[in-house]
Formats: structure tokens, C-alpha cells, sequence
């Protein structure tokens, strides 16, 4: 009987003894395993919203087939990086502008500090036929939508090197030689016509047979030009008045130039050479 009850203890204290392990286990791991802090990352969530966009050219020719309009809103506060671009769109064309476009944007990735730029071209085969020249910003405090962007059409490469000492167009006066094909006589008092370009202010004058006037220059790049109605003094001349009135009807027609041999050559959107002129 003794034998047997010292059994039940000694089998009473083993157990006893895993029971109080296993115990010294769990607290040991519990202290070895904290508890994690949980993070949640909530994603920003896009806020879109539609920038309308019309797209014009001046140039009366119509496109070639296969043409392919691409508009982009650009980033571009980094002057010495590449853009960025936010929003892109192309489609294909065909027949005249306007071409409406809506480039959808995130705005929350538009920024107070940055200055944003909307582009336009058109290629036919991967081939860039006209692009738009100048900054258009649509979060700009006076841009107002739909946002009107102006194509220029791209002059063809030329295989013949350029002048020496070629004359630019902006700073000479140069002087009418012919207009509508028809070669110019001197007007009033024998002065010869002309016109002076000056980019720094993007304006125009001249002498236009009788009185002095002068104008916009609304837009000019390597091979284009754009000039707004001009304004002149309104004396009356016995001479030279025939050719004012030709001289200032052509101006808003002048849409290209060409300076070869000296000689400034100007076009109109049909590619019709509407007037000529020599350094004064």
C-alpha cells in the first residue's frame, strides 16, 4: 500500500512539474512576442477632372491622309529636365479644325509652384508636320476652356547649306519690291515702302506709300509669321495712296517668309508668294 501511494505522488509531481514548464513556456513567449503597432496606408484617391481643349491651324492646306493628333499636359517647372507629362490624348484627323480634345488630369498632382504647358502635333507616319509654338498654360489666372491651341506647320528639312552672312528677318528694313507679283514704284515725297520686324516687343512698322504705320507681330517661329491689322497716320498723299491701301490689305495675309539671296520673300496660306522684299 505504501509502495503504491508513493507512486500516485511521484506520478503527482511529474505532473505537476510539465503543468508548471509549460506555464514558464507561455509567459516566456509571451514576452517574447510584443504585440505589432498596425499600419494603414491609405492611397490618395485620384481626383479627375476634364481639360477641353481646341485644336486650330491657319494654314488653308488641307492635312494629308494618315494624319494623327496628339495632345499632352505638360509639366514643365524644370528648365533643365524633360517634361512631364500628366494627361495624354491622340486621335486621328481629317478635314478642318478646330479638333476638340479633353484631356482628363489628376489635379491633385498639380501644384501651385509649377508652371504647366498644354502641346499639340500632328505627324503622318511618325513624320512631325506641325507642332504648337507657343506656351499655353490652362491653370493660368485669364485661360478659359475650351483651351484654344494653334498649330504651326514644320518646314521641310533643306539640303543646301545656309548663307553666309544671311540676313534674320527681325531688325533690317526692308523695303517693298514687288507686291502681288507686280513690281512697286517710290510713293509719297519718293520714299519706297517698307517694314521692320522687332521681336523684342512683337511689333511692326513701316512706311506703306503714304503714311507711317504699324502693328502686332502675333506670332513668329523659323519659317511663319502672324500680323495683326495695322494701325496707321492718316494723311492724304497725291502719290503712293493706291499702294498704301495694297500694301496694308496684305499684311494680315502674310503667313510665311523665306530670306534667300537677301531677298525676304513672303506667303500667303495658299503658298502664294504675295509680296517680296530687299534691305533698305
Amino acid at each position: 500500500m505504501a509502495f503504491k501511494l508513493k507512486k500516485v505522488v511521484i506520478a503527482t509531481s511529474v505532473m505537476l512539474s510539465a503543468l508548471m514548464l509549460q506555464a514558464c513556456n507561455d509567459n516566456e513567449a509571451t514576452v517574447k512576442a510584443p504585440q505589432q503597432a498596425t499600419v494603414v496606408v491609405k492611397a490618395e484617391k485620384a481626383d479627375m477632372k476634364p481639360l477641353e481643349v481646341n485644336v486650330i491651324y491657319l494654314d488653308r492646306r488641307m492635312l494629308p491622309p494618315g494624319a494623327v493628333l496628339n495632345v499632352a499636359l505638360e509639366d514643365v517647372s524644370l528648365a533643365d529636365a524633360l517634361s512631364v507629362t500628366l494627361s495624354t490624348e491622340s486621335m486621328d484627323i481629317a478635314g478642318a479644325p478646330p479638333y476638340p480634345v479633353t484631356l482628363n488630369y489628376d489635379a491633385n498632382k498639380i501644384k501651385t509652384n509649377h508652371r504647366y504647358n498644354v502641346r499639340a502635333t500632328v505627324k503622318v507616319n511618325d513624320k512631325l508636320i506641325m507642332t504648337s509654338t507657343s506656351a499655353m498654360d490652362p491653370f493660368a489666372t485669364d485661360a478659359k476652356q475650351p483651351l484654344e491651341v494653334k498649330l504651326d506647320r514644320v518646314a521641310p528639312p533643306q539640303n543646301v547649306a545656309p548663307q553666309a552672312n544671311q540676313p534674320t528677318l527681325a531688325g533690317p528694313q526692308w523695303q517693298l519690291v514687288t507686291l502681288s507679283g507686280q513690281a512697286v514704284k517710290p510713293g509719297a515725297g519718293g520714299n519706297n515702302a517698307f517694314i521692320q520686324f522687332d521681336v523684342t516687343t512683337n511689333s511692326v512698322n513701316g512706311f506703306s506709300g503714304c503714311n507711317n504705320f504699324h502693328g502686332a507681330l502675333e506670332s513668329q517661329t523659323a519659317t511663319t509669321l502672324t500680323i495683326g491689322q495695322a494701325a496707321s497716320t492718316r494723311k492724304m498723299c497725291m502719290e503712293g495712296m493706291e499702294l498704301e491701301q495694297a500694301f496694308l490689305v496684305a499684311l494680315p495675309e502674310f503667313a510665311s517668309y523665306s530670306i534667300n539671296n537677301n531677298t525676304l520673300s513672303i506667303k500667303n496660306n495658299n503658298d502664294n508668294v504675295i509680296a517680296t522684299f530687299k534691305i533698305k
